[in-house]
């Protein structure tokens, strides 16, 4: 990676020749008006870089300071540090090679302990890519409450097969930890609350838009006109996955259970297109599918919880605001998606195809591959929940059951609509045929 630090050309064209996972460390700590940033990456990514070596592949240490401190500089480049959103400019304290060993970068006293110490000796037999590539970098801030924020670009054709393992440890604050997976855009390290919401709100709403959640939605929607009905069943969608959600956050399944949850609600939803999709062909009832659409957004929120968890290491103190925020980007998300369905159905039955036609070909497409997804999805749920502990799963299940009475209920209430609710469908191929069979038979 480092190799591609300073010649981003030369890098390794996709990594094939690395490990699955490359794990890059660094510290940063704010004190007495400077940044500093200490960061360790494996050996493995300056092959590129060219570094000096003698013998069967060595490094040759007592020529490799220059290389060394080309890369750090490097570093500073793609690891950026911004100041209020302006680019700090970054000076090389130090940097060296170290033991495969060697685990100072356990914590920050241990890893600066480590750069204040001797260097390796220059006869130290290290091969060129069993070991550590080590940098301390310096900051000098112009502020005296700056807005840190970070951006990372490492090794970008590697994607989310490099992990950087980050400590931020500001000034009389408790220390956080972040986890950025592959290259970032701008991240606060210390963000305020407009930023914590606008990073989980367009977090949320690119989420949303899942293709099998977009195929259900579809299936949902396709044999009813009435836009208002329709966009009640969809809030009543959005509401319950808010719920379950934000449950979720707050610790209703613990994390050792996360790991079922969300094949659990894609066999789900995948289930639930089939049965839609063949309901299309029959009699289709929109106040059935308020029931079927609180139920899938209870699932939803709890199948989400793994996104939101992902994302809380950017929430700073924010914790609310970023639930909030999520929960509200996942809701425009799919209130979108809906809105796109159902323009692209209107156009579906105005042009190429009449309602009835195009409903039974759209029908039978998407309950195919929602069929294949179920299939798929129930084999990842029975692996998944072989390697849970029964106890542990029974108490995930009864908590996951008692979320779920409130969509019980709510979905319930569909039935006590009235039946205009169901407005007018379009023609079902099973009303048209036994149609069709009355009029025969009449004359």
């Amino acid at each position: 990676m480092v190799g591609g630090l300073a010649f981003p050309r030369w890098a390794v064209a996709n990594g094939a020749d690395l490990p699955p996972e490359i794990i890059v460390q660094g510290f940063i700590r704010v004190e007495d008006g400077h940044v500093h940033l200490l960061a360790r990456f494996p050996l493995v990514l300056l092959s590129s870089f060219s570094l000096p070596k003698r013998g069967p592949g060595y490094l040759d240490l007592a020529r490799i300071n220059n290389s060394l401190k080309q890369a750090a500089f490097a570093t500073g480049q793609q690891i950026e540090l911004l100041e209020d959103g302006v680019p700090l400019a970054p000076t090389v304290r130090d940097a060296r090679v170290a033991l495969l060993s060697d685990r100072s970068f356990a914590s920050y006293p241990t890893a600066l302990a480590h750069f204040q110490a001797p260097p390796l000796p220059i006869d130290t037999e290290l091969f060129w890519n069993q070991g550590f590539f080590d940098t301390q970098l310096d900051y000098t801030l112009h502020t005296t409450h700056p807005d840190i924020s970070i951006r990372v670009n490492v090794a970008p054709e590697l994607g989310a097969r490099l992990r950087f393992k980050l400590e931020y440890l500001p000034n009389g604050e408790p220390a956080r930890t972040y986890e950025i997976r592959g290259a970032s855009g701008r991240i606060p390290l210390d963000p305020r609350w407009f930023e914590t919401a606008w990073i989980f709100l367009t977090s949320g709403f690119v989420d949303s838009f899942a293709l099998d959640r977009f195929v259900f939605l579809v299936c949902l929607v396709a044999p009813f006109r009435r836009f208002r009905a329709l966009m009640a069943v969809v809030i009543v969608l959005c509401a319950m996955q808010a719920l379950t959600l934000t449950a979720a956050a707050e610790g209703a399944v613990s994390a050792a259970n996360a790991g079922w949850l969300q094949p659990l609600f894609d066999s789900a939803l995948a289930a639930m297109a089939v049965l839609i999709a063949i309901g299309n062909l029959a009699a289709p009832s929109l106040r059935r599918r308020w029931c079927i659409a609180a139920i899938i957004g209870a699932l939803g929120g709890f199948g989400l919880g793994h996104l939101l968890a992902d994302l809380m290491q950017f929430a700073g103190t924010h914790t609310l605001v970023s639930v909030a925020s999520f929960n509200l980007g996942i809701a425009a998300g799919e209130l979108v998606s809906f809105a796109i369905a159902l323009i692209a159905l209107r156009l579906m039955f105005a042009t190429a195809f009449g309602p009835l036609l195009a409903i039974v070909v759209l029908s039978a497409v998407l309950g195919h591959i929602a069929w294949h997804w179920m299939l798929n999805n129930a084999g990842e749920l029975e692996h998944q929940l072989g390697h849970t502990a029964a106890s542990s799963l029974s108490a995930a299940l009864l908590g996951v059951a008692l979320w779920m009475v409130p969509a019980i209920v709510i979905g319930a209430v569909g039935y006590f609509l009235p039946k205009r609710f169901d407005g007018d469908p379009a023609p079902s191929l099973l009303r048209t045929l036994l149609g069709k069979k009355l009029r025969d038979a009449s004359a």
